[in-house]
């Protein structure tokens, strides 16, 4: 179920920069405005599309185009012409949003008085709708629990926790929640300013007085124990390890064949500089990456606000995809030297110390294979051991991307060289 919301509120987040994005069909750029508290005044009419960065935001006057929020707390009391794309720790609605309302935070409120003229798409961990508030269409809710004593005019579909509905779904009630029969958890933990939030209990409720127009199709999932034995009856940990050990060999022929010089170039430099990789491999593990990660998607975003601006909205959706499409390749690329390529690397270095001997001085791709699948398979043998798994796979990526560093800087070195000499020649 974690897992289920977990891939819920990444698409979520998703949603919230497509409709931050999305080019209007209005030719205008958007009225942007930051800092530690925004208010727009109960007077205040903005003619366009609102974009908003703040620790706290207040929407009191009218907005004719979407909104788009990031921050610690809004509010919302006003109207919104169009959409509403909202981030934030605690969301609160008390006005007229007629578009859709795109909303992720750790805790929402539809007040009293919200009225949400299309459709409703929430993933956080807690949604609470009080009775005057509306939903026109559909409503869709991924996260921890929910407390329903509003009106949705269409389907209510949940991924969640816990469920109580006390209150109006014009269509069907459908989705999933947590298996009821145990106890309200407690509070994960303490968030100061923020509205309180009452545990509810895992499982569906739907309350005497509320009123569903459709059918009840949502239903409790109760966990399965999951199986320890698989094909053949063989353990599920030992298939797991004879599958990761065919995937690793079957990387290692096709990058051996396409680039015989990588596997045994990274090696070599861990092998020369074993200290330098490991210090560099930490930096980049633990510095670097989350900064890249980081600053990656902030240049994405800001690459696509800046492309807004100027085109006036005509290409932002074309050139946001592009770049998160980099983004995201950049990420496959280094997941993939991490979790593959450097089990390879130092299953390399280990096979070689092994087997020196039998490679005589420039050893073949053969020989190259051979001393990788030697390495893989001491590797697998001393993952089984569970304390050792998490730690081992951790050095090995750390010094696999700490020589591939090396060997990098070897090489700029190397041509520096041969081109400073070059005119001596």
């Amino acid at each position: 179920m974690r897992r289920n919301i977990l891939l819920s509120v990444l698409l979520i987040g998703f949603l919230l920069l497509a409709a931050l994005f999305w080019p209007s069909p209005r030719a205008s750029a958007a009225d942007i405005r930051t800092g530690d508290h925004v208010i727009v005044a109960a007077d205040e009419i903005i003619d366009d599309d609102l974009v908003i960065s703040a620790n706290l935001i207040e929407i009191n006057g009218t907005i004719t185009g979407d909104l788009i929020a990031t921050g610690s707390q809004i509010v919302v009391r006003g109207a919104v012409g169009g959409s509403a794309a909202l981030a934030a720790q605690s969301i609160d609605v008390a006005g007229q949003i007629d578009g859709s309302l795109y909303a992720a935070g750790y805790a929402m409120r539809l007040l009293d008085g919200a009225a949400v003229g299309r459709n409703l798409f929430f993933g956080g961990f807690s949604l609470l709708t009080h009775p005057q508030s509306t939903v026109e269409r559909a409503a869709h809710v991924t996260g921890s629990q929910m407390t329903h004593n509003g009106t949705i005019g269409g389907d209510l579909n949940v991924s969640l926790g816990g469920l109580d509905v006390n209150g109006v779904v014009g269509g069907n009630l459908t989705g999933r929640t947590g298996p009821s029969g145990t106890a309200a958890p407690q509070m994960p933990f303490a968030m100061p300013g923020l509205p309180a939030v009452t545990m509810l209990a895992p499982g569906l409720r739907v309350a005497p007085e509320a009123q569903i127009g459709g059918e009840i199709v949502a239903r409790e999932v109760v966990p399965t124990p999951a199986p320890t034995t698989g094909f053949l009856g063989l353990p599920i940990w030992l298939l797991n390890r004879i599958g990761e050990t065919i995937g690793l060999l079957l990387t290692a022929l096709v990058i051996i064949a396409m680039a015989p010089r990588f596997i045994p170039a990274v090696s070599d430099a861990l092998r020369r500089q074993p200290l330098p990789s490991l210090g560099w491999g930490l930096l980049v593990y633990l510095v670097l990456f989350p900064i890249g990660l980081i600053g990656g998607l902030i240049l994405v975003v800001l690459l696509a606000i800046a492309v807004n601006l100027v085109t006036f909205g005509r290409y932002t959706a074309a050139i946001l995809g592009l770049s998160a499409s980099f983004w995201v390749f950049a990420l496959f690329l280094f997941l993939f030297f991490v979790y593959m390529v450097a089990w390879l690397v130092v299953g390399h270095l280990i096979g070689r110390g092994l087997l020196s001997r039998l490679g005589g001085s420039t050893p073949g791709r053969g020989m190259q294979f051979l001393y990788v699948f030697v390495g893989v398979i001491l590797f697998q043998l001393l993952r089984a051991v569970p304390i050792l798994s998490f730690f081992l796979a951790f050095i090995v990526g750390t010094l696999a991307l700490g020589a591939l560093f090396v060997a990098w800087l070897e090489r700029r070195r190397a041509i520096a060289a041969g081109k400073t000499t070059l005119p001596s020649v």
